[in-house]
């Protein structure tokens, strides 16, 4: 009998023509954002319950009190109400503006108008970032020790934008059910608001937020946030083999923890002054701006400007004055008490903070140049943001005649001034400070340039087949990762074959070796 015929063989592919061999992957035809949008939601709406809470204990710390009464005339609003306002207030957290509208009239006048707020309480910013942050570590800590692997550039961006998108939809639905409408109602004891405002009922008080700016900033930040926790390995991976990237990286850390223990110090000393000089009540509400108060005081001591400004407009804005400008600096007091001098000696503690930091981490002069750079922007970035505005409008039909006024009032430091100050501050602290504290004590402020050094280390035992330099001492634990990188002048170890790893092809991320993976804390 013949012999049955042999099964068919099916050879791989060979090399070349699409895709060079790779098997065909219907995902990898999608654009990225369609990608980042197909994985996992659980994780990005459970790292913002936190922060949720955060805002909503805010809005209840201050919808508690229940003594809001205006000249003793009317009932306080409900807790239900006061609630709904605070929570627009906590939105503020958020880059919201606060708005406070009023419609009605009396017998003999009709009209309404609105006030706008645009002030943020970087405390609860703070606190809003904080809970996310602990949040996600832990998310990242889950998946760690479910998967036994740190996520790619591609893994960490997917999950930046889901969680980018989550915190967009919580902050939408709050922004959607904050807010109150309120009529006042006579206390005991006073008038009948009916009798005094006649036939139209008195006046109708509504408090809302501009909770789609809101949504569109805490989408940045919680985007950003997500990729620094979950892409924390790839970019320290980034950082070890690009000696300009881990430049940045190094001067952004040393920055950051710089301007930290600066502002910490300053909102200290502004809690303490509104301790001794403020009133009754106000403690409690300076809590929610402490940041806000240490930059401004940060700000002034450097030699920026601190202005407070009115305007008025309408046809009525020549009753009103044509607005007042009252500013002053730490070179320029004008009327001002010689006191406010003192916090000349907050921006000499900042520098000698930035200087310490750059001295202990021995950066070189491009290093140096970069710590600059990076804590000059974050300071010019944040100080604006520590002001206020407040711009109110009115229209009112009184008698026949429709009256209308605006005015807009605005406290902060001016940004030109600000700038230039924190340029001339980083500078000092960056550049002249760790030259001061190196001739002190009798040590170079960084190794020669281009002489490699041996970098610190800790962490698990070194990958195999990862050389190290001869005489140098025993073999070291992991290499370090960019948070313990001292300066770009310095050299990573060699791998295998010398220099890195070749390139992955186009459209794969770079394996990031595990030898540079940190154990989130």
């Amino acid at each position: 009998m013949p012999a049955p015929p042999a099964p068919p063989v099916f050879a791989p592919p060979a090399p070349g023509g699409w895709g060079a061999g790779r098997p065909y992957d219907p995902a990898a035809a999608r654009p990225a954002v369609l990608r980042g949008l197909t994985g996992d939601w659980r994780p990005a709406f459970t790292v913002l319950i936190a922060p949720t809470a955060v805002l909503f204990l805010a809005a209840l710390i201050a919808a508690v009190p229940d003594g809001y009464t205006f000249f003793y005339l009317f009932e306080a609003p409900s807790f239900g109400k006061r609630f709904g306002a605070a929570l627009t207030l906590a939105l503020a957290a958020l880059g919201a503006p606060f708005e406070l509208g009023f419609s009605g009239g009396g017998r003999y006048s009709d009209g309404g108008g609105e006030a706008i707020v645009r002030a943020v309480p970087m405390t609860v910013t703070a606190l809003w970032l904080g809970a996310l942050w602990l949040g996600l570590r832990a998310e990242a800590r889950r998946r760690q020790a479910r998967t036994g692997e740190q996520p790619t550039r591609r893994q960490a961006a997917g999950e930046a934008l889901r969680t980018a998108l989550a915190a967009a939809a919580v902050t939408l639905l709050i922004g959607l059910v904050a807010g109150a409408s309120w009529r006042p109602r006579a206390a005991r004891g006073g008038f009948d608001a009916g009798d005094y405002y006649g036939e139209a009922g008195g006046v109708t008080y509504t408090a809302g937020s501009g909770w789609l700016q809101a949504a569109c900033w805490a989408a940045l930040l919680a985007g950003l946030a997500a990729f620094t926790v979950h892409g924390t390995d790839a970019l320290r991976w980034a950082a070890w083999r690009n000696r300009a990237v881990r430049g940045w990286a190094v001067a952004a850390l040393a920055a950051g923890r710089a301007l930290a223990m600066t502002t910490g110090l300053a909102a200290l000393v502004g809690f303490l002054l509104i301790l001794v000089q403020g009133a009754d009540g106000q403690t409690g509400a300076a809590l929610a701006v402490l940041p806000n108060v240490a930059l401004l005081l940060l700000g002034l001591g450097s030699g920026a400007t601190l202005k407070a400004t009115s305007d008025a407009s309408g046809p009525r804005a020549d009753w009103e004055g044509d607005g007042s400008d009252n500013g002053f600096s730490f070179f320029d007091l004008h009327h001002e008490s010689a006191d406010w001098r003192w916090t000349g000696l907050l921006a000499l503690v900042g520098a000698a903070l930035l200087g310490w930091t750059a001295y202990r981490r021995r950066l070189d002069a491009a290093d140096r140049l970069r710590l600059a750079v990076v804590y000059a922007a974050a300071l010019s970035l944040l100080m604006p943001i520590a002001g206020a505005v407040l711009s109110t409008s009115s229209a009112a039909t009184y008698l026949g005649r429709r009256q209308e006024l605006g005015h807009e009032y605005a406290v902060g430091l001016v940004f030109p001034t600000l700038l230039l100050a924190n340029v001339v501050w980083a500078a000092i602290g960056a550049l002249a400070v760790p030259p001061l504290l190196a001739a002190a004590g009798n040590r170079p402020v960084a190794g020669p340039p281009g002489a490699p050094q041996r970098l610190p280390h800790q962490g698990a035992p070194s990958p195999a087949g990862v050389p190290w330099e001869a005489g140098a001492g025993p073999e070291p634990a992991a290499p370090p990762g960019v948070g313990e990188v001292i300066g770009s002048h310095e050299e990573p170890p060699s791998f295998p074959g010398g220099g890195v790893p070749a390139a992955r092809p186009p459209g794969e991320d770079d394996p990031v070796d595990p030898s540079v993976w940190r154990k989130q804390q």
